[in-house]
């Protein structure tokens, strides 16, 4: 059922590039009869209506077997936890504009600049040296500040590297006009991923590790597949002369930023003030990563 409701979401978001957002660009057909026709509202909202279903059903489904003392795919108590909500979303959004990103500078780099695919891979290295450098050096970030600062500074690093790539690259540019924003979007991404991951899991004891890791990862992987999507809709729904629907794809990344660094800011500053109720004689194990200080 979560699998069946994610993927309607998923495929509504990825019709919007033939039908828009709004109204429908052309007939929706299933079979040869018309079930919605152009100048109707976009059938985007059906599939996404009928994912919408499918995830009420099985959230349902779990809180129903919960009540009866059940084995349950995903226990709903773990989206009670706030810090751990807020760690969640800033991970959708940092797997969003992480492979949105990517992927508007991959088709602008082929259909603009009309790069092959080595060329393209050669121009986004930039990025993936950022995001090698700033992973590698995660474990010694975490130990000189808190998981929540490494994720505010990651969302204003990657918003400036976006910036720059809108002020600087265009046409006719030079190729070092990419370096300087991607190298700095990776070193963004690369700082925060890692903080997020230890906020969401540094919520929960020990006992509920499998169930949270299992969640991040899926939320994670949402976020992907989001981000694709959303980024293809708006390169194929923007009518604007060469080069500009990349632009407008890439302010839409940079919007989703900003919220991201929103989250970033309404995380706690200490946390374990949020677990400490489910928990209060500190029996389960909690520790706090998002508060981390160097020994002594």
């Amino acid at each position: 059922m979560s699998a069946v409701g994610l993927f309607f979401v998923v495929l509504g978001l990825l019709q919007s590039r033939t039908y828009g957002f709004g109204k429908s660009r052309a007939d929706f057909h299933i079979g040869s009869t018309v079930v919605i026709p152009k100048g109707s509202i976009s059938p985007v909202w059906l599939f996404v209506a009928i994912g919408a279903l499918f995830l009420l059903w099985f959230f349902l489904h779990v809180h129903g077997r919960e009540k009866k003392g059940k084995a349950v795919l995903l226990p709903l108590r773990l989206f009670r936890n706030k810090v751990s909500n807020l760690g969640l979303g800033t991970q959708v959004i940092q797997w969003l504009i992480l492979q949105g990103t990517f992927f508007v500078v991959s088709v602008y780099l082929q259909e603009v600049w009309k790069y092959n695919a080595i060329q393209t891979g050669l121009i986004l290295t930039p990025g993936t040296i950022g995001i090698l450098i700033a992973s590698a050096g995660a474990d010694r970030f975490a130990r000189r500040h808190p998981q929540r600062w490494l994720i505010i500074a990651g969302f204003l690093i990657t918003a400036v590297g976006m910036i720059l790539l809108l002020a600087l690259v265009r046409a006719d540019s030079a190729i070092w006009t990419w370096i300087p924003g991607l190298f700095l979007f990776g070193v963004g991404v690369g700082v925060m991923l890692t903080s997020s991951v230890n906020v969401v899991q540094s919520s929960f004891p020990d006992k509920d590790q499998g169930d949270i890791s299992g969640l991040s990862r899926s939320v994670s992987n949402l976020g992907s597949s989001f981000g694709t999507a959303l980024v293809g809709s708006a390169l194929v729904a923007a009518k604007l002369p060469a080069g500009k629907p990349f632009a407008v794809a890439l302010t839409m990344m940079l919007v989703f930023t900003l919220i991201g660094l929103v989250l970033g800011v309404l995380i706690p500053r200490k946390p374990i003030e949020a677990t400490a109720a489910a928990d209060p004689d500190g029996r389960d194990g909690l520790v706090d990563t998002t508060e981390t200080r160097p020994p002594g």
